[in-house]
């Protein structure tokens, strides 16, 4: 089993960026994120007022 440390290096960014592109060319994302949404304990936290994002969830 993996176990990495907080400061353990994960991956490299140009691996990272190359999966990115091709999980949001597919329907992977979007099916994810519907299945996220429909959890019921997420509910409670959705809004359909606005969406605020800072420095600390970008940094996230």
């Amino acid at each position: 089993m993996w176990r990495f440390g907080v400061d353990d290096p994960v991956w490299v960014p140009t691996v990272f960026s190359k999966n990115r592109d091709r999980l949001l060319a597919g329907d992977v994302a979007a099916e994810f994120m519907a299945a996220v949404l429909q959890l019921l304990r997420i509910e409670a936290l959705l809004s359909d007022e606005h969406f605020s994002v800072d420095g600390t969830l970008i940094k996230a």
